[in-house]
């Protein structure tokens, strides 16, 4: 049989999961006697749904596993219930059925035999009377029924690039309308419609790439199960609003760090049946994660009913590296990791962590998190020749430093009897600028627990900003969120707080943005060649910092057009794959033209294969340079040295 269409293997997975999902939820509700009728028969029908779907598409292994189950449950549909020493064995075949679906399994047939036993052991017993099935109400259904479309993430961004471009394109030309003085009353009303159109069009491509919590907290209440049941303790977890959305990529990365406090909620704070019927508390532990949104940020908490937290433990003693409650180590606790972590990780979002506890009764730990990492409420900012912007939720008030004090050796500042330390934007993320002013503008910035007054050289006021993914070229530079493209056409580089409250220990990690000998004394003209929207602007902005004028290009047959029409021209940077002409195709119809042949030509890819450097090469390329690991310094010293040639 032919291997099954990449997208529809994907759709099958994600509702394999989602089946999978309902399947360990009721087994687990059956393992402490919660069985039902009703529940009986929706497990038969989701491991039948997942059968079927697996025999289309030519997954032997999920079928027989898938129909075991299947097998199993039927028998047991009569009694409308699942027994609870059934529960454990369930619950292993459906990991080994998630296993084979996300392609990381292999063939069980002693789970097959295994089931075959019980169903064996099934068939001897004697008949019983068919249960009475249990009558449920059909849910409410509204008058026009929501439908749901199983669309590919990458789809989505796409649609948010292009919502993005069109944004930036109409920006760009309503200020060639108002230099040329050609918008009228009438122009500006169908341009303000314009406006909202987009805007329209703009909140309802960010909000089809939000998705409730539940979709990441399926495997959540099994995983509390088993790690209880390996450590002697008995823990319930409760799930409470599944339903709040949150950005597609946070849910992403939200996994781990809910996994890291639910594994400290199990082995730091939940106590032994034993010592909690000592101490008046249920036998059973019980730990709730909670979603709810507060505003424009959506709180996750994990909250236990254990023994809480040292009292004179605050977020900085808890979150720092090798701290632990734990006094040995375990396969879940006591290397002082956990809490550092998540706070690191949340960080990264844009969120932060608050800690409360009271001894003998439980930890609350709650996740402050950004409802959309697509838009983002900025502060912008405008230090030496970049942009940059910081969020406005860690912006405690802007201020002039007229004087500044030195505390241990720092320099600081007094705001209102308090003494805040003073970090110079420049310095911190390692941009090349000149010393600030006599009387500077500063951001107070709170974030991590610290503050701090961040110079710059002015300010440029609050927008909202659609985030973009810094890509292959900036994803090592620790500090940033990701970039927004403004109104002007300019980059402006979105910084994560918590790194610049910290930036001390961090300068010396930050490259240099732009090396002062690569900054030409003339304005020459560059060619950027790159099918990424991002890519193509962040080296353009790069480019442009660095003192070029910068024209770009999508593909190789829009970059032949340029180099016809504009001769003064003097080097192009260009990706290799690209549509309707790739890079090295370019290259060489460069090289063929007699009046171009001489033309410097960088070549940016992802490419990283020998083979491929050398087809670059030979294709007359003059540098070869690999996005990962991209370092913007050696772009522009590339370009001053070939221009210099």
């Amino acid at each position: 049989m032919t291997a099954p269409d990449p997208e529809v293997l994907e759709i099958f997975r994600e509702e394999a999961n989602e089946r999978l999902d309902a399947i360990v939820d009721a087994l687990l509700a059956a393992e402490n006697g919660g069985s039902t009728p009703a529940a009986v028969d929706q497990l038969f029908r989701d491991a039948h749904t997942i059968k079927g779907s697996a025999d289309m598409l030519g997954l032997e292994d999920v079928k027989q596993l898938a129909h075991a189950v299947e097998d199993l449950l039927h028998e047991l549909r009569p009694d409308g219930a699942v027994p609870p020493a059934l529960a454990d064995p369930l619950l292993r075949t459906a990991d080994a059925i998630r296993a084979l679906v996300n392609g990381n399994g292999s063939a069980r047939p002693d789970l097959v035999e295994e089931l075959g036993t019980w169903l064996a052991a099934k068939d001897r017993e004697p008949a019983k009377p068919a249960a009475t099935p249990v009558e449920e109400p059909e849910p409410e259904q509204p008058a026009s029924s929501r439908r749901s479309l199983r669309v590919p993430a990458e789809k989505l961004d796409r649609l948010l690039d292009l919502v993005g471009e069109s944004v930036l394109h109409r920006q760009r030309l309503v200020q060639s309308l108002h230099r040329f003085g050609a918008a009228d009353g009438g122009l500006q009303d169908e341009l303000d419609h314009g406006d909202r159109l987009l805007g329209e069009l703009q909140g309802a491509a960010i909000e089809a790439r939000t998705l409730p919590l539940g979709t990441i907290t399926g495997g959540f209440p099994r995983a509390v199960r088993d790690i209880a049941v390996e450590n002697g303790k008995d823990v319930q977890l409760v799930v409470e609003g599944e339903k709040t959305e949150l950005d597609r990529v946070i849910l992403e990365r939200l996994s781990d760090p809910i996994v890291h406090l639910l594994r400290n909620a199990v082995a730091h704070g939940i106590e032994p049946p034993a010592e909690r019927e000592r101490q008046g508390k249920p036998a059973c532990g019980r730990i709730v994660l909670r979603a709810i949104q507060r505003g424009g940020v959506v709180a996750v908490t994990v909250e236990d009913d254990g023994r809480g937290l040292p009292r004179t433990a605050d977020v900085e003693t808890l979150t720092r590296a090798g701290f632990s409650t734990q006094e040995g180590v375990t396969e879940l606790a006591g290397r002082g990791v956990g809490l550092g972590a998540v706070k690191a990780h949340v960080e990264a979002l844009g969120g932060g962590l608050e800690i409360e506890s009271e001894p003998g009764r439980g930890a609350r730990i709650t996740l402050l998190l950004p409802l959309t990492l697509a838009v983002l409420d900025v502060l912008l900012v405008e230090r030496g020749r970049d942009v940059f912007g910081v969020p406005l939720s860690s912006v405690d008030e802007a201020i002039t430093v007229e004087s500044t004090l030195s505390v241990v050796g720092k320099p600081s500042v007094e705001i209102r009897g308090s003494t805040v330390s003073v970090v110079d934007l420049a310095a911190a993320v390692g941009a090349d600028a000149p010393a600030p002013g006599r009387h500077p503008a500063a951001l107070v910035i709170e974030a991590s627990g610290r503050r701090a007054a961040v110079l710059c050289d002015r300010l440029l006021g609050e927008q909202q900003v659609v985030v973009k993914s810094l890509g292959p070229l900036l994803a090592s530079v620790p500090g940033y969120l990701g970039a927004a493209i403004l109104g002007d056409g300019r980059i402006a580089l979105l910084l994560d707080p918590s790194f610049v409250v910290r930036a001390e220990a961090a300068r010396a990690s930050i490259a240099t943005a732009v090396a002062p000998e690569a900054v030409p004394e003339e304005r020459r003209k560059l060619l950027v060649v790159e099918d990424s929207f991002t890519v193509r602007e962040l080296q353009r902005s790069i480019l442009e910092a660095a003192g070029y004028e910068v024209e770009t290009a999508r593909n190789g047959k829009e970059a032949l057009d340029r180099l016809s029409a504009d001769p003064a021209i003097e080097l192009v940077v260009t990706d290799v794959d690209m549509p309707e002409m790739d890079g090295i195709t370019l290259t060489r119809q460069i090289r063929s033209q007699p009046d171009r042949s001489s033309l410097p030509v960088i070549v940016v890819t992802s490419r990283a294969d020998p083979d491929d450097q050398r087809r670059g090469i030979e294709a007359g390329a003059d540098a070869y340079m690999i996005k990962r690991g991209f370092e913007q310094q050696t772009l522009t010293e590339t370009v001053a040295r070939l221009l210099a040639a």
